[in-house]
């Protein structure tokens, strides 16, 4: 995929004017009378957008193409409504579908000369507006005003997504391409989630009386089970097709579980694809994907769901609707007897994701043993509670449990095609817990599916049960607000609380220390460490970046030493300093340093040297489980060229661009001017300091 990216790139940029010709056909076929609705013009704007974001387009250029092709294929569908007028109708495909037709005259008539501007954004009507604007005689002064107006402001609009996205890609390129795969599974995770949950909502609807009748015929002819049944889909009740949905929730959770129970009796451990995602969890492990990971498993922490919990049971209660809150009460804390009872029951240990994961390893140890002791034992409160089984997951079925239910009591006082989306949101929620204890290796991938599995089965049983009893409905409006609200003084509370037990800058890291192998000044000098990478470690980066340089000793000594040869500390990207990437006039010194990520850790040094307006040096150092007896640090680290690049005339990145080669000679020049260092020949580059004894001083 990579190599056909680059190679798409590599052919725009030798033949911009075949993009830039792509670009306007795309704008005037989706403007086109009846084509426009076959022509896929978004999603080719929005990659057009992507393109303007790695310099392969010009801004300007691609924005002029866009307006041109706006403007004469709305030009166009006027003319043709204009010419033929209402002998359109027979034409096809409003012949057989004149329902689209009659929307945009609708349309048209309701907002006159803005419906030229507002459709141009407006999807079901974009393409038929300008086709009725000439069939009802709209004057050609007023169309065309309008047609420029409305083009000159679609196709910024259009454009801007797609730099937007790209830019984020190389922003988050730059600093890990773990982040990026990351970011594109979550946001396809949310996409899919909020899809099924639509999906399978308006699939039970309209099969659901059938459904009922054929429940209640079973029941007759099943007298035992047959009472359970009617109690549950009682024909009277207004609401069937939710009922009938959920019991089809009801039998697929059912499936889920028992086949997940019989993958755990066997060990999950010894399930291939349990592995394989554990391990790829452990591959995207950056420092910025653990900060926003940990704030999506903040989501199902328990101070978190108990705010939730206490906050509706408070509303509803003062509602007096006791029945409900009841329901409420048997959803949410099934969690607590369903957790210790099947994990006893079963006892499948959690995973041992191994060095760089802050989990236990053994079950009779703690979630937080092993970690740096530079880091609080705290981050159980965030992400863990100190129990050693995998199945259930006690964050994972919690949520489905409180996030569902409340979806279901939210979705009976939404009428209309939005009741879909409580059931939408509720996904969402679990999805993103459910990556985020994957990513931290919390758990098996079996065992969290399984979690959502018994989950499912308790809201659904209850769900059949609560709207077969309860007949008053809580205003949605209300309960909705009352729920953010809850999540809310739970989130503000569980984040002041782990701030308070570790330092904010290690809030989390949740990193274990790994095994340290301690060498001679020998061993080292021969570069005999087999804890010491030769390369970087980044998913689109690996053994792509050769770490040239090897130093022993304290990061602060080596930056006083460099800082007399124009090496300082380089300020770094953060949130404040984020702000200067829309200054495309600021100079390359101004500008902040993107972090980078090696093995999933940023490194812990960064030095810059300035080479010109547009131009610097980078000096990046990172840790390694390397120590010369007795307990002398070893960093690995390398020199690069970082490049200013301008997007679009708004925006400018920092990316790492140019000649590594002549960064490394202006950095190894520097080292050999520097009398507080002593260097040693081969490769990687040694460095200590001169007064270090580890390399003699006639090798400087």
């Amino acid at each position: 995929m990579e190599g056909f990216i680059q190679t798409l790139l590599q052919w725009v940029q030798a033949n911009p004017g075949w993009a830039y010709a792509a670009v306007f056909l795309a704008a005037f076929a989706e403007s086109l009378a009846i084509v426009g609705v076959m022509v896929p013009g978004v999603a080719i704007m929005l990659g057009a957008g992507a393109l303007i974001a790695t310099d392969a387009l010009q801004f300007w250029p691609a924005c002029l193409a866009a307006v041109a092709g706006a403007v004469l294929g709305d030009g166009l569908s006027y003319w043709l409504g204009h010419h033929y007028r209402h002998r359109i109708r027979h034409w096809w495909p409003f012949s057989r579908h004149p329902r689209q037709l009659d929307q945009g005259m609708a349309f048209f008539r309701r907002h006159g000369t803005k419906s030229v501007v507002i459709g141009r954004f407006f999807g079901p009507v974009r393409a038929v507006v300008p086709l009725v604007a000439g069939m009802l005689a709209m004057p050609p002064s007023r169309f065309v005003a309008a047609n420029v107006a409305s083009a000159l402001a679609w196709a910024p609009a259009y454009l801007a997504p797609g730099i937007a996205f790209g830019a984020s890609l190389q922003l988050a390129a730059e600093a890990a391409t773990r982040l990026v795969v990351l970011l594109l599974v979550l946001l396809g995770a949310l996409w899919f989630s909020a899809w099924a949950a639509k999906r399978l909502f308006w699939f039970f609807s309209p099969r659901a009386n059938t459904w009922v009748q054929a429940l209640l015929r079973w029941s007759a002819l099943h007298p035992t089970l047959g009472r359970i049944a009617q109690a549950l889909a009682e024909p009277a009740h207004p609401d069937a097709r939710t009922l009938t949905g959920l019991a089809g929730a009801l039998l697929l959770a059912t499936a889920l579980f028992g086949i997940t129970l019989s993958i755990g009796l066997f060990g999950p451990q010894e399930l291939g694809l349990n592995r394989m995602v554990l391990q790829l969890g452990q591959s995207l492990r950056t420092p910025f994907a653990d900060t926003l990971m940990a704030g999506l498993a903040l989501l199902a922490s328990p101070l978190v769901l108990l705010g939730l919990v206490v906050t509706v049971f408070a509303y509803l209660r003062r509602l007096r609707q006791r029945r409900d809150s009841a329901y409420w009460l048997a959803a949410s804390l099934f969690v607590l007897f369903a957790t210790p009872a099947l994990g006893w029951l079963l006892r499948i240990p959690r995973p041992a994701p191994g060095a760089n994961a802050g989990f236990a390893v053994d079950p009779d140890v703690s979630p937080d043993a092993g970690l740096d002791p530079g880091m609080h034992p705290g981050i159980g409160l965030v992400l863990e509670l100190p129990w050693p089984w995998s199945f259930p997951s006690a964050a994972v079925l919690g949520a489905t449990l409180s996030y569902g239910f409340l979806a279901l009591m939210l979705s009976r006082g939404v009428s209309g095609p939005g009741r879909w989306l409580p059931y939408g949101i509720a996904a969402g929620i679990v999805a993103c817990v459910t990556l985020a204890r994957l990513y931290f290796g919390a758990e098996w991938l079996t065992d969290i599916l399984g979690s959502i599995g018994l989950g499912l089965i308790w809201i659904t049983a209850l769900g059949l049960a609560f709207r077969r009893h309860t007949r008053q409905v809580p205003p949605w409006g209300g309960l909705a607000l009352v729920s953010v609200l809850g999540l809310g003084v739970g989130l503000g509370t569980s984040l002041v609380l782990a701030s308070a037990l570790r330092p904010p800058a290690d809030a989390v890291a949740h990193r274990a220390r790994g095994n340290v192998e301690h060498i001679s000044p020998a061993q080292w000098q021969a570069r005999d460490c087999s804890r010491l990478p030769s390369h970087r470690s980044d998913l689109r980066q690996r053994h792509q970046r050769p770490f040239r340089l090897v130093y022993a000793g304290d990061l602060d000594a080596l930056a006083k030493a460099l800082a007399p040869s124009g090496w300082g500390e380089a300020e770094r990207l953060t949130p404040s300093t984020a702000l200067r990437l829309l200054s495309p006039s600021l100079s390359m010194a101004e500008l902040p340093v993107i972090p980078q990520v090696h093995d999933g850790q940023h490194e812990r040094l960064t030095l810059v040297r300035e080479a010109g307006a547009d131009r610097r040096y980078v000096l990046r150092m990172w840790s390694t489980d390397c120590r010369i007896a007795p307990d002398v640090p070893v960093w690995v680290g390398d020199v690069t060229a970082l490049r200013k690049v301008s997007i679009g005339h708004f925006l400018v990145l920092p990316l790492t661009r140019g000649d590594h080669d002549r960064a490394q000679g202006q950095f190894e020049a520097d080292l050999r001017a520097t009398p507080e260092l002593v260097t040693g020949p081969g490769q990687p580059l040694l460095v200590v300091g001169s007064d270090s004894g580890l390399l003699p001083p006639e090798r400087r």
